[in-house]
Protein backbone atom coordinates (compact mmCIF):
# COMPACT_ATOMS: atom_id res chain seq x y z
CA UNK A 1 0.00 0.00 0.00
CA UNK A 2 1.39 3.39 -0.99
CA UNK A 3 1.80 6.09 1.60
CA UNK A 4 -0.11 9.28 0.88
CA UNK A 5 2.03 12.39 1.29
CA UNK A 6 1.57 16.07 0.65
CA UNK A 7 2.44 17.06 -2.92
CA UNK A 8 5.35 19.32 -1.94
CA UNK A 9 6.79 16.54 0.25
CA UNK A 10 6.52 13.95 -2.55
CA UNK A 11 8.09 16.35 -5.04
CA UNK A 12 10.95 17.08 -2.62
CA UNK A 13 11.54 13.34 -2.21
CA UNK A 14 11.82 12.93 -5.97
CA UNK A 15 14.25 15.83 -6.24
CA UNK A 16 16.36 14.40 -3.39
CA UNK A 17 16.41 10.96 -5.01
CA UNK A 18 17.34 12.47 -8.38
CA UNK A 19 20.08 14.58 -6.76
CA UNK A 20 21.61 11.45 -5.23
CA UNK A 21 21.42 9.51 -8.49
CA UNK A 22 22.75 12.42 -10.56
CA UNK A 23 25.67 12.86 -8.14
CA UNK A 24 26.53 9.17 -8.48
CA UNK A 25 26.02 8.59 -12.19
CA UNK A 26 25.08 11.88 -13.84
CA UNK A 27 21.72 12.71 -15.31
CA UNK A 28 22.49 11.27 -18.74
CA UNK A 29 22.80 7.77 -17.28
CA UNK A 30 19.89 8.18 -14.84
CA UNK A 31 16.45 7.21 -16.05
CA UNK A 32 13.11 8.53 -14.89
CA UNK A 33 12.30 4.93 -13.94
CA UNK A 34 15.27 4.89 -11.54
CA UNK A 35 14.15 8.14 -9.93
CA UNK A 36 10.57 7.02 -9.32
CA UNK A 37 11.75 3.61 -8.17
CA UNK A 38 13.97 5.25 -5.56
CA UNK A 39 10.91 6.89 -3.97
CA UNK A 40 8.46 4.10 -4.81
CA UNK A 41 6.00 6.16 -6.83
CA UNK A 42 4.37 5.65 -10.21
CA UNK A 43 6.15 7.07 -13.25
CA UNK A 44 3.12 9.22 -14.01
CA UNK A 45 3.68 11.15 -10.79
CA UNK A 46 7.08 12.23 -12.06
CA UNK A 47 5.39 13.79 -15.09
CA UNK A 48 2.79 15.41 -12.87
CA UNK A 49 5.56 17.49 -11.27
CA UNK A 50 8.12 17.66 -14.10
CA UNK A 51 7.43 17.97 -17.81
CA UNK A 52 10.83 16.50 -18.76
CA UNK A 53 13.94 15.11 -17.13
CA UNK A 54 15.58 18.47 -17.89
CA UNK A 55 13.04 20.05 -15.51
CA UNK A 56 14.25 17.66 -12.83
CA UNK A 57 17.86 18.60 -13.60
CA UNK A 58 16.92 22.25 -13.11
CA UNK A 59 15.26 21.45 -9.77
CA UNK A 60 18.35 19.57 -8.56
CA UNK A 61 20.65 22.37 -9.73
CA UNK A 62 18.41 24.94 -8.01
CA UNK A 63 18.81 23.09 -4.71
CA UNK A 64 22.57 22.92 -5.05
CA UNK A 65 22.82 26.59 -6.06
CA UNK A 66 20.67 27.56 -3.09
CA UNK A 67 23.14 25.71 -0.86
CA UNK A 68 26.09 27.53 -2.48
CA UNK A 69 24.30 30.86 -2.03
CA UNK A 70 23.74 30.17 1.67
CA UNK A 71 27.39 29.16 2.02
CA UNK A 72 28.53 32.35 0.26
CA UNK A 73 26.24 34.50 2.44
CA UNK A 74 27.54 32.88 5.63
CA UNK A 75 31.15 33.46 4.63
CA UNK A 76 30.56 37.00 3.30
CA UNK A 77 28.82 38.00 6.52
CA UNK A 78 31.48 36.40 8.72
CA UNK A 79 34.68 37.73 10.21
CA UNK A 80 37.86 38.55 8.34
CA UNK A 81 39.19 40.56 5.47
CA UNK A 82 37.59 40.22 2.07
CA UNK A 83 40.54 38.19 0.79
CA UNK A 84 40.36 35.83 3.78
CA UNK A 85 36.66 35.34 3.14
CA UNK A 86 37.20 34.74 -0.58
CA UNK A 87 39.87 32.17 0.24
CA UNK A 88 37.47 30.41 2.65
CA UNK A 89 34.76 30.40 0.01
CA UNK A 90 37.02 29.15 -2.77
CA UNK A 91 38.63 26.45 -0.63
CA UNK A 92 35.32 25.03 0.61
CA UNK A 93 34.79 21.34 -0.13
CA UNK A 94 31.63 22.17 -2.09
CA UNK A 95 33.79 23.23 -5.04
CA UNK A 96 35.68 19.96 -5.16
CA UNK A 97 32.35 18.14 -5.18
CA UNK A 98 31.14 20.43 -7.93
CA UNK A 99 34.19 19.93 -10.14
CA UNK A 100 34.14 16.14 -9.74
CA UNK A 101 30.38 15.55 -9.93
CA UNK A 102 29.01 13.42 -12.79
CA UNK A 103 26.07 15.85 -12.84
CA UNK A 104 28.37 18.77 -13.68
CA UNK A 105 30.30 16.63 -16.17
CA UNK A 106 27.01 15.96 -17.98
CA UNK A 107 26.08 19.65 -17.87
CA UNK A 108 29.41 20.48 -19.51
CA UNK A 109 28.60 18.38 -22.59
CA UNK A 110 27.99 20.57 -25.66
CA UNK A 111 24.50 19.15 -26.16
CA UNK A 112 23.53 20.40 -22.68
CA UNK A 113 24.76 23.99 -23.16
CA UNK A 114 21.29 25.41 -22.39
CA UNK A 115 21.16 23.54 -19.07
CA UNK A 116 24.69 24.73 -18.27
CA UNK A 117 23.70 28.34 -19.03
CA UNK A 118 20.65 27.91 -16.80
CA UNK A 119 22.93 26.61 -14.03
CA UNK A 120 25.20 29.64 -14.44
CA UNK A 121 22.23 31.97 -14.09
CA UNK A 122 21.15 30.12 -10.93
CA UNK A 123 24.66 30.25 -9.47
CA UNK A 124 24.74 33.99 -10.13
CA UNK A 125 21.27 34.55 -8.68
CA UNK A 126 22.17 32.76 -5.46
CA UNK A 127 25.84 33.72 -5.05
CA UNK A 128 25.97 37.09 -6.80
CA UNK A 129 24.83 39.23 -3.86
CA UNK A 130 27.38 37.69 -1.47
CA UNK A 131 30.17 37.95 -4.05
CA UNK A 132 29.26 41.57 -4.67
CA UNK A 133 29.49 42.29 -0.92
CA UNK A 134 32.89 40.58 -0.78
CA UNK A 135 34.10 42.53 -3.81
CA UNK A 136 32.80 45.78 -2.33
CA UNK A 137 34.60 44.99 0.95
CA UNK A 138 37.84 44.17 -0.89
CA UNK A 139 37.72 47.40 -2.87
CA UNK A 140 36.95 49.40 0.27
CA UNK A 141 39.85 47.76 2.14
CA UNK A 142 42.16 48.77 -0.71
CA UNK A 143 40.82 52.32 -0.78
CA UNK A 144 39.41 51.81 -4.28
CA UNK A 145 36.15 52.93 -5.85
CA UNK A 146 33.41 50.50 -4.80
CA UNK A 147 30.94 51.53 -7.51
CA UNK A 148 32.06 48.77 -9.88
CA UNK A 149 31.69 45.94 -7.36
CA UNK A 150 28.58 44.46 -9.00
CA UNK A 151 30.08 44.55 -12.49
CA UNK A 152 33.43 43.18 -11.37
CA UNK A 153 31.93 40.31 -9.37
CA UNK A 154 29.45 39.46 -12.15
CA UNK A 155 32.05 39.41 -14.91
CA UNK A 156 34.42 37.34 -12.77
CA UNK A 157 31.75 34.80 -11.81
CA UNK A 158 30.37 34.30 -15.32
CA UNK A 159 33.87 34.18 -16.80
CA UNK A 160 34.99 31.57 -14.29
CA UNK A 161 31.86 29.49 -14.92
CA UNK A 162 32.39 29.58 -18.68
CA UNK A 163 36.06 28.62 -18.34
CA UNK A 164 35.16 25.83 -15.93
CA UNK A 165 32.75 24.42 -18.52
CA UNK A 166 35.60 23.89 -20.96
CA UNK A 167 37.96 22.62 -18.28
CA UNK A 168 40.31 25.57 -18.79
CA UNK A 169 40.52 26.62 -15.14
CA UNK A 170 41.23 24.92 -11.82
CA UNK A 171 40.12 26.05 -8.39
CA UNK A 172 43.68 27.20 -7.68
CA UNK A 173 43.59 29.31 -10.84
CA UNK A 174 40.18 30.68 -9.82
CA UNK A 175 41.71 31.92 -6.56
CA UNK A 176 44.66 33.47 -8.34
CA UNK A 177 42.38 35.13 -10.90
CA UNK A 178 40.05 36.59 -8.27
CA UNK A 179 42.97 37.91 -6.21
CA UNK A 180 44.51 39.42 -9.36
CA UNK A 181 41.27 41.08 -10.46
CA UNK A 182 40.73 42.66 -7.07
CA UNK A 183 44.34 43.83 -6.85
CA UNK A 184 44.11 45.44 -10.31
CA UNK A 185 40.81 47.13 -9.46
CA UNK A 186 42.53 49.06 -6.71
Amino acid sequence: MRVVKKPEERKAEMVAAAAKLFAEQGFVRTSVAEIVSAVDVAKGLFYYYFTTKDDMVRAVVEGYCSYLGTLADTIADGEGTAMEKLDRLLSHEAWEQCFTSPLVADLCMPQHAALYADMCDRVYAHMGPALERLTRQALCEQGADESQAATLSGVALYGILMMARTGKITMEQVGQTVHGLLAQAA
